[in-house]
């Protein structure tokens, strides 16, 4: 019997050492061993790494990927910060990019009226040159007129005066007289001057002329003084233009 008892002690001896080895066996390939405890747990995430990833997101995104098993709050930490760096730096491109467009379009729009300005320059100026073009060879419409002369003298009641004369061209297509066809008005100091009625005949105002001839008539102003220029205005008397044929006469 002390054999029997032997042999059964032995056996649970040899069984318990197989267990032991068994189970240091699969610890060691586990990473864990039995004899030196549970491995060190992370207390809080690294703030350094977590600065470096918002200044450097590519540098966040791998340390998340290669530290989320072995340190988790530090690979939390350092993508949430690379991803919130990635958003705020699209956000500043974005407004930088729309300033960049606003500014540009300004630039554009600013160029537009600028050349609508010149444009519109140019077109004003080759108005007046058209306007001048006409005072300097006495037409306007269908008719030339150009002021040959000026005199002064007196009127049927003994007042100063002064008489124009003109040369009037029809170059219409019908018959028409001087007073029909323009109106000649007289201005002193920018006043208007009244028609002045003379002992002698004013000459031929309301005579029709045919289309191409060219008749001399004569038109008497008042005048306000003796020494101040008359400036002669000549428009059609009907018409939707402005044109005007103006001369200077110094007396």
């Amino acid at each position: 019997m002390a054999d029997d008892f032997n042999n059964r002690y032995n056996e649970q001896v040899q069984s318990s050492n197989m267990q032991n080895s068994q189970n240091a066996y699969q610890g060691a390939a586990q990473g864990f061993n039995p004899n030196m405890g549970m491995p060190p747990q992370e207390t809080k995430a690294s703030a350094g790494l977590a600065i470096l990833s918002y200044l450097i997101p590519i540098v966040g995104l791998i340390l998340y990927l290669t530290k989320k098993d072995t340190r988790p709050k530090t690979a939390k930490v350092c993508g949430k910060c690379a991803l919130a760096s990635f958003i705020i730096n699209i956000v500043i491109i974005g407004v930088m990019y729309g300033v960049m467009g606003a500014a540009m379009f300004s630039g554009l729009a600013d160029a537009d009226d600028a050349a609508d300005s010149s444009y519109s320059d140019d077109v004003r100026a080759a108005k007046d040159k058209n306007k001048s073009n006409k005072v300097s060879d006495g037409t306007i419409g269908d008719y030339k007129c150009i002021v040959k002369g000026a005199e002064k003298c007196k009127d049927y009641a003994g007042k100063d005066a002064v008489l124009i004369t003109y040369d009037f061209t029809n170059n219409s297509k019908n018959a028409i007289s001087f007073d029909v066809a323009l109106d000649a008005a007289a201005y002193q100091e920018g006043v208007g001057l009244e028609t002045a009625i003379l002992d002698e005949d004013t000459d031929l105002l309301d005579v029709e002329i045919k289309p191409g001839v060219t008749k001399e008539v004569r038109k008497a102003y008042l005048l306000r003084n003796t020494s101040s220029e008359v400036e002669i205005e000549i428009s059609e008397l009907i018409s939707l233009s402005d044109d005007k044929i103006v001369t200077k006469v110094t007396l």
